[in-house]
C-alpha cells in the first residue's frame, strides 16, 4: 500500500516495466503499514475512537510478510504481472479484514478511504486493473458494511452504501487521465531516447573525425616553411585517411597552370616535384573543383590522375579537396584508394574536406609569414638607408652649428644666439631620433653584437650623468645622484648599458618642470645589481603603464615630443643583456623606471669585501 509513485517514475516503468514497478510497491506498502502502526498508537494515547490495536498491529504484520516475500522471491520477480495482481488482492483483503476486526461504526466509515491506496497504482497501469480494484474495493466496502447493519435493501440503498464506490470511481477515473498522460510521456522520452542514441553515434564518429583534425591542425601547424610544410600536408593527409597514395597540387589561377609539390613515395624533392608545370585544361576535375570543394574520382578516371607512378598498382577510387586562396582554386588534396567500400566513402570525403580547411589556412600562413618576412627586411634596408643618408648631412649641419655659435664666422647677435641654440637643441634631438631607428633597426636583424667586459657601475654612472646635456633638463629640474658605495663591477656591454640609462634619464627630464631627477644604485636583497631612474614629474596613468613599453607608443596627451621608441628600446637593450625592467608611478607624483641586472660574479664580496648597502628608495622619488 501507500501513495502513487511520482509521474517521472511511472513513466519510466508502466507496464513496460512492472519489477521496478512491483518493487516500489513492497517498499510503500511497508512504509504505509508501519504509518498505521504509528496513527493506531497516536489514536490510542490520545483516546480517540474505539481501534482495536492487537488486531490492526496483526494486520499490518500480514502486510509486512507480503512485502517481504515480494521483495526476497526470485520466481514471483520473474512473473511481474501475477505479481502485480497478487500484491493488490492481499492488499485489498488486508484492508477489508482490518476493517472489519478493528474498527466499526462511524471510524470504519471514515477508514474507507484507505481503499484507495489500492485504486491508485491498478489504475495508473491500466485502465482494466484500475476498474476491477475500484470494483473490488467497492465489493469489499459492500461486504464490511452488510458485516455490521445486515444483509438488507435499505442498506445497500443508503448514503454510507452508495458514497464511497462513488469516490473510488471517481478516483480511477482520474488516474486514468493520469495514467494516459504518462503512458504518451513514456512514448515520448522513448522516441526521444531513440534519437539521443541517434546522436550520441553520430557524435562518436564526429568526435572521431574532429579528433583526427585537430591531430593533423597540430601536425601542420608545427611548421611554416613552405618545402616542409607540403610535404608534412601530403604525408599526413594519407596517414589519417589510411589512403594508398596522396599528392598535393598548387595550381597558378592566372597562368592557367597546375603543378604537383608532393607526392607520396616519391623519390624527387618537392622543388624539383614544383619544376614541371601543366595546364590546368589537360586535367578535368581541376575545373570540377573550381565550382565545388571536392570531387570523387572512380574507375578509369582515378587511372589518369597525374603522379600515379608511384602508387604502387591500380587505385578504383580518387578523392580530390579543393584548397583556396580568396576564394580562387589555389590547388588540392588528393588521396587514392585501391579498395574503398561505399559506407566508408562518405566518412573520407568529410574527413579530406576538414583537413582541406585546416591546409588551406596553414598554407595561407605560410604565405602571409613569407610576405611578412619580405617586408620586414625591406622595412629594414630602407629604415637603415635613409637613417644613415639623414644622419651625415644632420652631423654636418650641428657641426655649423657649433661654428657659429663659437663665432668662427663672425660675431652673432644675442637674439641669434638664443635661435642658433633652439635649432642646435632640435637638431640633436631630431639626430637622438634617427639614431634610435638605427639602434632599433640593428636589433632586429641582429647586427647589434653584445660586446661584454668588467665594467664600474659607479664610474660609468658617473660618467653619463657629466654628459648629461643642458638641454635636456629644465633649470627648474635637480640632477641627484643616490648611488650606494663599493658596488661590484658587472660583465656587461658598457655601451648598451649606458644607451638604456641616458634614454631613461632622458625619459625623466623630458616629463619634469619642476623638482629632481634622481639616478640611484645599489643591491637588491637578491644580490642583483638594480638602476633606479626616479623624478617629480607628471607621472603615467595606470592604464598607460602597460603599453609604455610598446614601440611607437607614447602616453596620450603627455606632449613628450619623439617617436615613442626610447622605453621600448630599453627593454629591448635589457633583453640583449639578461637583465629586466619595471615602472612604478603616481599620477601629479612621479615615476622610477628599475632596471635589474645580473652580477656575474660576486667573488670579491664572498671573499670578505664589506658588503655595499642595499639599495634604497631615492629620496623623494614615486
Amino acid at each position: 500500500m501507500g501513495a502513487p509513485p511520482r509521474g517521472g517514475e511511472v513513466s519510466r516503468s508502466g507496464l513496460d516495466d512492472l519489477v521496478t514497478f512491483n518493487r516500489w510497491l513492497c517498499l510503500t506498502r511497508l512504509r504505509a503499514a508501519g504509518a498505521v502502526i504509528v496513527f493506531t498508537l497516536g489514536l490510542r494515547w490520545l483516546g480517540a475512537g474505539n481501534i482495536s490495536a492487537a488486531r490492526a498491529f496483526a494486520v499490518c504484520a500480514g502486510l509486512f510478510a507480503v512485502s517481504g516475500i515480494g521483495l526476497s522471491w526470485r520466481g514471483l520477480m520473474r512473473a511481474p504481472r501475477l505479481l502485480f495482481y497478487l500484491q493488490s488482492f492481499a492488499d485489498l483483503a488486508a484492508i477489508t479484514v482490518g476493517l472489519g476486526v478493528s474498527v466499526h461504526g462511524f471510524e470504519a466509515l471514515l477508514f474507507r478511504s484507505i481503499y484507495a491506496l489500492t485504486i491508485v497504482p491498478a489504475s495508473l497501469i491500466s485502465v482494466p486493473s484500475g476498474l476491477a480494484m475500484a470494483t473490488a474495493a467497492t465489493l469489499g466496502h459492500e461486504v464490511l458494511l452488510m458485516y455490521e447493519h445486515g444483509v438488507a435493501l435499505a442498506t445497500l440503498c443508503s448514503v454510507e452504501s452508495l458514497v464511497p464506490p462513488f469516490l473510488f470511481f471517481l478516483l480511477a477515473q482520474q488516474c486514468f487521465f493520469y495514467g494516459a498522460h504518462l503512458k504518451g510521456k513514456n512514448t515520448a522520452l522513448a522516441s526521444l531516447a531513440e534519437r539521443l542514441e541517434d546522436s550520441r553515434q553520430r557524435l562518436v564518429a564526429e568526435a572521431h573525425t574532429s579528433a583526427a583534425l585537430l591531430e593533423v591542425s597540430r601536425t601542420l601547424s608545427s611548421t611554416l616553411e613552405a618545402p616542409e610544410l607540403l610535404a608534412r600536408v601530403n604525408s599526413t593527409t594519407r596517414q589519417q585517411l589510411g589512403a594508398d597514395w596522396g599528392a598535393t597540387f598548387l595550381v597558378d589561377a592566372e597562368r592557367g597552370t597546375f603543378r604537383l609539390v608532393a607526392v607520396t613515395d616519391a623519390g624527387a624533392a618537392p622543388g624539383e616535384l614544383g619544376r614541371l608545370e601543366s595546364p590546368m585544361s589537360s586535367w578535368t576535375p581541376l575545373g570540377c573543383l573550381a565550382a565545388q570543394p571536392v570531387v570523387v574520382l572512380a574507375g578509369a578516371e582515378a587511372e589518369r590522375t597525374p603522379g600515379l607512378g608511384a602508387s604502387g598498382g591500380p587505385l578504383s577510387t580518387m578523392i580530390l579537396a579543393a584548397l583556396y586562396h580568396e576564394r580562387v582554386l589555389a590547388g588540392c588534396l588528393a588521396v587514392g584508394f585501391r579498395n574503398l567500400p561505399a559506407p566508408e566513402r562518405e566518412q573520407a570525403v568529410e574527413l579530406l574536406s576538414g583537413i582541406a580547411q585546416h591546409a588551406t589556412i596553414v598554407l595561407r600562413n605560410a604565405r602571409l609569414l613569407e610576405e611578412v618576412r619580405l617586408a620586414s627586411a625591406m622595412k629594414s634596408e630602407f629604415v637603415g638607408a635613409v637613417s644613415h643618408e639623414l644622419r651625415s648631412p644632420l652631423n654636418v649641419m650641428l657641426g655649423y652649428l657649433e661654428m657659429t655659435l663659437e663665432g668662427a664666422f663672425g660675431p652673432v647677435t644675442p637674439e641669434q644666439v638664443h635661435a642658433l641654440r633652439r635649432t642646435r637643441e632640435q637638431s640633436m634631438a631630431l639626430l637622438e631620433m634617427i639614431t634610435a631607428l638605427l639602434d632599433m633597426n640593428r636589433l632586429e636583424a641582429g647586427r647589434l653584437p653584445v660586446q661584454r667586459a668588467r665594467v664600474s657601475v659607479a664610474q660609468l654612472l658617473e660618467e653619463i650623468c657629466q654628459q648629461v646635456p643642458e638641454s635636456w633638463r629644465r633649470p627648474e629640474v635637480q640632477l641627484r645622484r643616490a648611488i650606494a658605495p663599493d658596488l661590484p663591477g658587472i660583465e656587461t656591454d658598457a655601451g648598451k648599458l649606458k644607451t638604456v640609462v641616458r634614454n631613461l634619464l632622458h625619459n625623466a627630464c623630458k616629463f619634469t618642470e619642476r623638482g629632481h631627477v634622481t639616478l640611484g644604485a645599489g643591491l637588491t636583497p637578491e644580490g642583483d645589481l638594480a638602476i633606479t631612474v626616479a623624478d617629480t614629474g607628471c607621472g603615467i596613468p595606470p592604464d598607460a603603464i602597460q603599453y609604455v613599453f610598446d614601440m611607437f607608443r607614447q602616453v596620450p596627451g603627455s606632449g613628450g615630443g619623439g617617436v615613442g621608441l626610447g622605453l621600448h628600446l630599453v627593454r629591448r637593450l635589457l633583453n640583449v643583456l639578461g637583465g629586466t625592467v619595471s615602472v612604478a608611478s603616481a599620477v601629479g607624483e612621479g615615476t622610477c623606471f628599475t632596471v635589474t641586472l645580473p652580477l656575474a660574479t660576486l667573488s670579491a664580496l664572498r671573499l670578505g669585501r664589506r658588503a655595499p648597502a642595499p639599495l634604497a628608495p631615492p629620496p623623494d622619488a614615486a
